[in-house]
């Protein structure tokens, strides 16, 4: 019975309209009778993205329901920054020209596609939790079934706002917030938040949610107190930046980030740097290890695939020469991320970060957060709030986890190292770098082979382009709600 329930579920979401993702149309409110049955509803969500719980969907069935995160946006993201060569797609022949076509696009940062994928997997999962949270709500929980159930939901619902907001909202921009509605109830089209509210409200739940006693379930992986830490801190750092910044921004940003660091060591080994990413870990759902939340995700990917199998190939992806260059010969980072070849007498550099396979059920390993980046977060922390000298120390510290020996002198201009140190941490992993230059008001510079010519092209996006900002979709919002678009993006060509 309870398959059939879920089936049912997934079945109105993929026949219920693409134009409102905001909403699902109210399913059978006679369907859901019982707490359990919201149980199963949760644990179909997670079984599309992991293989820790049991699997009630087919494959197919769960395209819906993607996370706003998976690989082939990742791929695209990559392109988007700078810390690839991006000579090595045209040199590939298994790249059809449909995904040329793409990556065409992708190289002018309009890439239609990619916004499009994540507009609508980030929706279709907020309508998705919307459900739940009334279902449950409906069927009269304990305070621990509705802790536990709840909380996971609303979690995953606030993380999948923050994702939207971080991509397609302006940092300077309060008005130009994303449309956000909490009832499953209201199919009413909805207009755009601004930042402060959608801010607010991203506050006031993981606050309440974070006194939440939950009990451990298969699903259960949002709603902790590493995860629920870590997404404040990112949190408060990107509020911190925004339109809508309040004072003691940082200072929250700072002890939440204290929190997570006290809990967990860093990592000090290539293997460990390796295999954190890695699919062939049998466990591929872990919580709390190392602060690393794993979800072996499966290969969702709006253009078949093609993206994520080129980057899964051997020797498929050169780094940048500038980010080569940022690594110390001895850094750990470059034994666990990048492979170093020799073909036809030419030294090659490539990519092994994150560790994609081109087919089968796991896509990759999806790291959503970890201790290193809560260690950078703090650093920044401090740095904002002109404790220089602490941020430094600090900063010093954790280089000495990733180069042995270590012993040179951080510098006077700490937030530039800090920078540079999330870039070479944090590549490749789901548009960190690219929300970085958002965020830090820097210029991508890109270098590429155009296949016709075979000539060396430059490219350059300067930091007040109004690319950094993803488009609204037309198609699938603007022309459903009728809201403003991001300024700048007045056509697609």
């Amino acid at each position: 019975m309870k398959k059939y329930i879920i089936m049912s579920v997934f079945l109105g979401l993929g026949l219920s309209s693409c134009e409102d993702f905001l909403n699902l149309i109210p399913k059978n409110q006679k369907v859901v009778t019982t707490v359990d049955d919201v149980k199963v509803e949760m644990l179909a969500y997670w079984s599309a993205h992991t293989y820790d719980a049991t699997p009630v969907l087919s494959y197919g069935s769960s395209s819906n329901l993607s996370l706003p995160l998976y690989n082939d946006v990742n791929t695209h993201l990559c392109i988007y920054g700078d810390n690839l060569f991006l000579e090595e797609f045209n040199r590939h022949s298994d790249i059809t020209e449909k995904v040329m076509s793409h990556f065409r696009v992708d190289r002018e940062w309009k890439g239609l596609g990619l916004a499009s994928a994540m507009w609508s997997s980030a929706y279709c999962s907020i309508g998705f939790m919307n459900s739940i949270i009334d279902d449950l709500v409906l069927m009269n929980p304990t305070k621990e079934e509705y802790e536990t159930i709840g909380g996971e939901a609303r979690m995953v619902r606030a993380w999948c706002l923050f994702k939207l907001m971080q991509f397609f909202c302006p940092y300077d921009k309060d008005a130009y917030g994303v449309p956000f509605n909490s009832d499953s109830q209201n199919t009413d089209p909805q207009p755009r938040k601004t930042l402060t509210e959608l801010y607010d409200f991203l506050e006031a739940e993981l606050i309440e949610i974070s006194q939440f006693t939950t009990t451990p379930e298969p699903w259960n992986f949002f709603c902790n107190p590493t995860f629920i830490h870590s997404f404040m801190a990112e949190m408060y750092m990107y509020r911190a930046m925004s339109a809508a910044a309040r004072e003691g921004d940082w200072e929250a940003a700072e002890d939440y980030s204290a929190m997570v660091i006290e809990n967990y060591k860093i990592e000090t080994s290539s293997g460990v740097l390796a295999n954190l990413f890695s699919t062939s870990n049998v466990q591929y759902t872990t919580k709390n290890n190392l602060c690393a939340l794993r979800l072996a995700t499966e290969r969702i990917c709006g253009i078949g695939g093609q993206f994520t199998s080129i980057w899964g190939l051997n020797n498929a992806q050169q780094p940048s020469a500038d980010l080569w260059d940022l690594y110390a010969d001895n850094d750990i980072r470059k034994q666990a991320w990048f492979v170093e070849a020799e073909e036809e007498g030419v030294k090659r550099v490539y990519v092994s970060k994150p560790q994609v396979s081109s087919w089968g059920p796991a896509g990759d390993v999806l790291v959503l957060y970890r201790k290193a980046e809560m260690y950078l977060i703090n650093c920044e922390a401090k740095c904002r709030q002109g404790f220089d000298d602490e941020a430094a120390e600090m900063l010093f510290k954790f280089r000495q986890q990733r180069i042995p020996g270590y012993n040179e002198p951080i510098g006077n201009n700490v937030l530039d190292e800090i920078v540079k140190e999330r870039r070479r941490e944090l590549c490749f992993e789901y548009g960190s770098r690219w929300l970085d230059m958002k965020r830090f008001g820097l210029t991508c510079k890109r270098s590429y082979i155009e296949e016709n010519t075979s000539e060396m092209i430059d490219d350059e996006l300067t930091a007040d382009d109004y690319r950094y900002t993803l488009p609204i979709p037309v198609d699938i919002e603007i022309d459903y709600n009728d809201i403003p678009q991001n300024p700048g993006w007045t056509t697609y060509d």
